[in-house]
């Protein structure tokens, strides 16, 4: 066995991403192939005190997970045959928070052990296929240049009711991107071609509850990206554009109607500076690409759109301070006229974060972050405020 200084992969990518430096375990055998594991159990002491307009507020205070839950991974790679390289990888994902599970959409699977990754890839000339369940291609980027990837931030889908986490926080899902969720896909990825990538997806689609009066009826989700990236002396940059579409079924009698996003964004890197910025646009998606608040009453799509923008500092390699802004927006459903703080009367939801993120060795992150929550409403006039604590960190290897 014998440790390598790669950083692993969480989440398909996202320590990677975010540029932690941890040690992969690696078993190699004579005939050429190789097995790893790699994983990361966090947690947080979670404090959130609600300002709500219905004056029934809540002071929280928890110990559990963050955005991420906890992830043991298994990697196989077989030897190139012909020019083909086989790999395949399953992690589980048990959270921590049992205590707080409440059946919310973010938890997948319904409960506290979840299986977000169950892939396996074929690299040649051609670039790669790959085939089984990872994180999809829309938005995946916004999530994982995130700095509250590796913290807490949001505590609810609104600055409304229950502020409890669930089995995952949300970062800052549903406060200035869409969910990238893990998705059931059949993917291709092109080659590197001095920088510049496309990736094809054809994806299990979203199921919403749709009002049909027989069977259940669900069209695939199509998704796509393109990037580039390149390094110049002292930093590097990377942008991409990402998009989505899916024919969706509301009811009988309003037909057929679209769910269609795209985001588009990039990251700068300059000496110590780290820069993050995206913007999104769509309909059908609701808040955070959930579904909440996806259609107007009358069953006709409601559009949306919003952006974060995150700027931080990498001290010495190992700490990095960074603070973030972020909305995102939904337009009037012009059927609705009762006042109800309701997803269906939602207008923004935005929110601030500052944090401190500390390598204190290559298996060891401690963070210190603080997030204030808003929601804004289209008929109802007060809003609601959260302001969320967390004290934490990683464990990886």
């Amino acid at each position: 066995m014998k440790k390598t200084t790669l950083a692993t992969l969480v989440g398909a990518a996202a320590f990677a991403a975010a540029g932690a430096a941890n040690a992969t375990i690696v078993v190699g055998g004579e005939n050429g192939y190789e097995f790893s594991v790699d994983g990361n159990i966090n947690q947080f002491f979670i404090a959130s005190d609600q300002d709500s307009v219905d004056g029934v507020d809540q002071n929280n205070q928890g110990v559990a997970n963050g955005l991420l839950p906890t992830f043991f991974g298994f990697n196989v790679k077989a030897p190139e045959i012909n020019g083909l390289t086989v790999a395949a990888r399953v992690s589980i994902s048990p959270s921590t928070n049992d205590g707080s599970y409440t059946g919310g959409p973010l938890e997948q699977g319904n409960g506290p052990m979840e299986q977000r990754e169950a892939f396996a890839t074929v690299d040649g000339a051609f670039g790669q296929i790959m085939l089984g369940k990872g994180l999809g291609l829309y938005s995946a980027n916004n999530i994982l240049l995130d700095q509250t990837l590796y913290g807490v931030g949001a505590t609810g889908l609104s600055a409304a009711g229950d502020q409890n986490t669930g089995v995952t926080s949300l970062g800052r899902i549903g406060y200035g991107y869409d969910y990238a969720n893990w998705r059931s896909q059949i993917r291709w990825t092109s080659v590197d071609m001095n920088g510049f990538k496309v990736a094809l997806a054809v994806v299990d689609g979203d199921e919403y509850l749709q009002a049909k009066g027989t069977g259940f009826e669900k069209d695939s989700r199509f998704e796509a990206s393109a990037s580039y990236a390149s390094a110049f002396d002292g930093g590097s940059f990377k942008l991409w554009l990402d998009g989505m579409t899916q024919k969706v079924r509301f009811s009988d009698a309003v037909g057929d109607e679209r769910s269609d996003a795209y985001t588009v964004g990039g990251q700068l890197v300059l000496g110590g500076f780290e820069a993050v910025a995206a913007y999104y646009d769509g309909e059908g998606q609701g808040i955070g690409g959930l579904g909440l608040g996806a259609f107007d009453t009358d069953g006709s799509a409601r559009e949306g759109d919003g952006y974060y923008a995150q700027l931080g500092y990498r001290f010495g390699g190992q700490t990095f301070v960074a603070a973030s802004y972020g909305e995102s927006t939904l337009d009037r459903d012009n059927t609705r006229v009762v006042s109800d703080g309701s997803f269906g009367d939602l207008d923004s939801n935005s929110m601030a974060t500052i944090g401190i993120y500390h390598d204190v060795t290559a298996n060891l992150k401690l963070v210190a972050e603080y997030s204030r929550m808003e929601t804004e409403y289209h008929i109802q006039s007060d809003e609601d405020e959260v302001d969320v604590l967390a004290i934490g960190g990683f464990i990886s290897w």
